[in-house]
């Protein structure tokens, strides 16, 4: 938009004629003020690699073996992958799942390429280390018009209309601190992984589903191997004793549940998780997508929900467990961190 609108006013300013010398300065200096504008925006947006070059990029060809590992060891750090069925059951394995253009997340999930409500990534180092910055992925704000997620963003301290990360600092599997972070940038109607490689899918590797079949509601989550199923005819005794008393009117909902017209349907897949998967074992074709990525960050507008925050550089620990908070929009990925001194 800045270098459109400069150029536009330096057409106008070379055709009027030479009424005010002050206002063809004028005019040239605004067309620069937007042309660094742009430029100022570029650099902004491209910041994330600028850090992670000094720091541990997550993204980097170096972590291509970890896709698909329930836990991978490069160097001095560790990742594993991790999922319970509920708050209260106890963790188990989960593969994890990796690109280079967002970095680590956990397979199998509602998202079969982030992590989200039921896992959690652990990153543990060798010696304790001081942390200064950690880099998210995939976070943004302003989703609930897109899904329809209005008042699920229940985290106090933090914007409703946001997803938001948890991580834990430890030592030696005691808790240091324990914080949350939101999405900043707003969510784009284009996906910022589209734009570096037209085989990625939007929403290719979305795992649960709920299938409306006549009277039956079916809950699919494949990597759990669970299927709930509900008869929406069958009463629920319970909930219907806190109408006793009260003048109800019984609906029948077969005609509402016909009528799902125009709604957004998406296929079980793994799109993109193949499409990583068959490059996996090809640093030239991985490393690629690095460069377009870069080069997309620093040409284009749109928002990779990439979000970085410092930590408290006093701080030594050894582990650090991301999660997504109950109560809240969730799903993101880790692209790294960078150590303190």
């Amino acid at each position: 938009m800045g270098l459109f609108l400069a150029e536009f006013f330096s057409k106008k300013v070379g055709k009027m004629p030479k009424t005010s010398n002050l206002f063809n300065v004028f005019s040239a200096l605004t067309a620069s003020a937007l042309v660094l504008s742009t430029s100022a925006y570029a650099q902004e947006t491209a910041q994330i690699d600028q850090e992670l070059a000094q720091g541990i990029d997550f993204r980097s060809v170096a972590y291509s073996g970890c896709l698909d590992q329930f836990e991978c060891t490069v160097g001095d750090i560790t990742i594993v992958g991790q999922r319970r069925l509920n708050e209260n059951s106890a963790w188990v394995s989960a593969p994890l799942y990796w690109d280079p253009i967002d970095g680590f997340g956990i397979q199998d999930g509602a998202q079969n390429d982030e992590i989200d409500i039921d896992e959690r990534l652990l990153v543990r180092f060798a010696d304790p280390v001081a942390l200064d910055r950690i880099w998210l992925s995939d976070l943004f704000v302003s989703e609930d018009r897109r899904y329809g997620s209005s008042q699920t963003d229940l985290v106090v301290g933090e914007p409703e209309d946001a997803e938001i990360a948890g991580l834990t600092f430890l030592i030696d599997g005691a808790e240091l601190a324990n914080i949350t972070v939101a999405g900043e940038s707003r969510l784009p109607w284009a996906q910022f992984n589209q734009e570096v490689d037209t085989r990625f899918q939007e929403n290719g590797d979305l795992r649960r589903r709920i299938v409306v079949n006549d009277d039956i509601v079916t809950v699919v989550i494949p990597g759990a191997d669970i299927t709930l199923q509900t008869p929406v005819t069958e009463n629920d005794r319970a909930k219907q004793g806190l109408f006793d008393g009260l003048e109800t009117v019984e609906l029948d909902i077969s005609d509402l549940l016909a009528e799902f017209n125009n709604a957004a349907l998406f296929e079980v897949g793994t799109n993109n998780f193949e499409l990583i998967n068959a490059i996996a074992a090809n640093p030239e074709s991985l490393s690629t997508l690095i460069r377009i990525a870069q080069e997309k960050r620093t040409t284009i507008q749109l928002s990779n929900g990439e979000v970085g925050f410092d930590v408290d550089p006093t701080m030594m620990l050894n582990e650090i467990a991301f999660f997504s908070p109950f109560d809240a929009s969730n799903d993101f990925s880790i692209a790294g961190v960078i150590l303190g001194e």
